[in-house]
């Protein structure tokens, strides 16, 4: 009898499995994968998502594997900002959503799944988990309305059967935790992003770089083994024209959102991998517990790759549940009253409002004039262009950074005009042009 199974050895699976057992509960973690290997992710970790790693005592390995940074460049219709979220506002994420700011850092990775998950798996083993790779979980196990355990398939083909207090479904997306107990989706945002990326050496820029033109967007990050990930996105709607030419279309993005960064592509690059996609990325909410279960990371709910914070609130979901569980299961509040606080946490109106923001944001509509003035009057303001950096990762709270009084401040305070930025000559003119389907022709 275990305390948890944790179904899912990935970010939040195995990072959930490793806090239990530090704590002295007996763990059991399945996943169909072996490790390592690689999933489809932007693996991407923002300051929070590498302060988690360093609170866990990890983010070490990871950087003795990793390039990192604490500056990263962000370009919007030819508008460039660049900035470091600061220490103290990654204080202010950790006190506030768990009262605990130890291991605070300032760093930006881009780390390859199939060295964050091996890690992140060991790191399990280490702390006393029992982690079966290569399982299949095939059934839940139910008593009354109550899931008491898992019946499941190991790598050697032989049928088990094991039992726990509490089964953790972090198993993904398509988790079958969520599908087997039929639990709905709610607030659905089907309008999300189509993403090409794919791994090139031969140039390093050192900081990863943000550039949108339109209703398309790239980004090159330094990551694992002397690579580079490439990615290009844009609307959904547009995905089918794009799979017409994948290679000749990934490139034509590059020229059109970076002239600059295409050059570099085209002139020094070396594609070492072949160029993966998606356009399953709806974003969507579960209920997040009940009678013997709970969900953590993607399982629970997901959001398109377009702010990259993935791996970062799979993180965060491993502290918030992890905790709970730790005072249900040692019986300082029921489990559920536990769980419930877990629920509050994760649904707060500082949640919401991210949400919101970032299916908003998947929707790829062009810049509207007033967002590119935004981003004209941050220009010169370091502070406050740090501060919209961290809001747009999900570090400083939505409310704060775009309250009218704010922005009037930000306004009042510019140093530039849009006279000084070419997208606003013929402005209207170029708005519309941005609605035509760049690979329809």
């Amino acid at each position: 009898m275990f305390d948890a199974i944790v179904i899912g050895a990935r970010c939040a699976g195995a990072a959930t499995a490793l806090l239990l057992a530090r704590k002295g509960h007996k763990v059991l973690v399945v996943d169909r994968s072996t490790f390592p290997s690689d999933v489809i992710s932007t693996h991407f970790l923002w300051p929070h998502g590498t302060s988690y790693l360093n609170r866990w005592g990890l983010l070490d390995r990871v950087l003795a594997q990793t390039p990192s940074h604490t500056v990263i460049h962000m370009v919007n219709e030819g508008i460039p900002l660049s900035g470091s979220v600061p220490v103290e506002l990654v204080r202010q994420y950790f006190q506030q959503l768990h009262g605990d700011d130890s291991g605070v850092v300032q760093r930006y990775a881009s780390v390859r799944r199939r060295v964050l998950d091996k890690i992140l798996v060991d790191a399990a083993v280490e702390a006393g988990a029992e982690v079966r790779e290569g399982f299949v979980v095939e059934e839940l196990i139910s008593e009354g309305d109550r899931v008491v355990g898992i019946r499941g398939k190991t790598r050697q083909g032989a049928r088990v059967e094991e039992r726990a207090r509490v089964v953790v479904g972090a198993d993904g997306r398509n988790s079958f935790v969520a599908r087997t107990l039929k639990l709905p989706k709610y607030d659905e945002r089907l309008k999300c992003t189509f993403a090409y990326w794919t791994y090139i050496s031969g140039f390093n820029l050192q900081e990863a770089r943000i550039h949108r033109r339109g209703r398309l967007a790239a980004a090159v990050v330094p990551t694992n083994f002397g690579q580079n990930m490439t990615l290009v996105w844009g609307p959904s709607e547009w995905s089918e024209t794009f799979r017409r030419d994948v290679e000749g279309n990934f490139h034509r993005t590059l020229d059109f959102v970076s002239p600059e960064l295409g050059e570099i592509v085209r002139t020094q690059g070396k594609r070492e991998e072949r160029i993966y996609g998606t356009v399953d990325q709806a974003a969507y909410l579960r209920p997040l517990y009940g009678a013997g279960w709970v969900l953590a990371g993607d399982a629970g709910s997901f959001k398109d790759q377009c702010t990259a914070t993935g791996m970062t609130h799979a993180f965060r979901d491993a502290e918030l549940v992890s905790t709970a569980l730790d005072a249900g299961l040692s019986g300082r509040q029921p489990l559920e009253v536990a769980l419930k606080n877990y629920e509050s946490r994760r649904r707060s109106q500082s949640a919401a409002a991210y949400y919101d923001y970032v299916c908003t944001l998947a929707e790829m509509r062009p810049l509207r004039h007033d967002e590119l003035q935004l981003f004209v009057v941050l220009r010169g303001n370091q502070e406050e262009t740090n501060r919209f950096i961290a809001t747009y990762a999900d570090i400083a709270p939505m409310s704060e950074f775009f309250q009218a009084s704010n922005l009037l401040l930000l306004s009042d305070a510019a140093k530039e005009t849009s006279r000084d930025h070419a997208i606003f000559t013929n402005f209207e003119t170029t708005s519309r042009q941005y609605h035509q389907n760049l690979f329809a022709a």
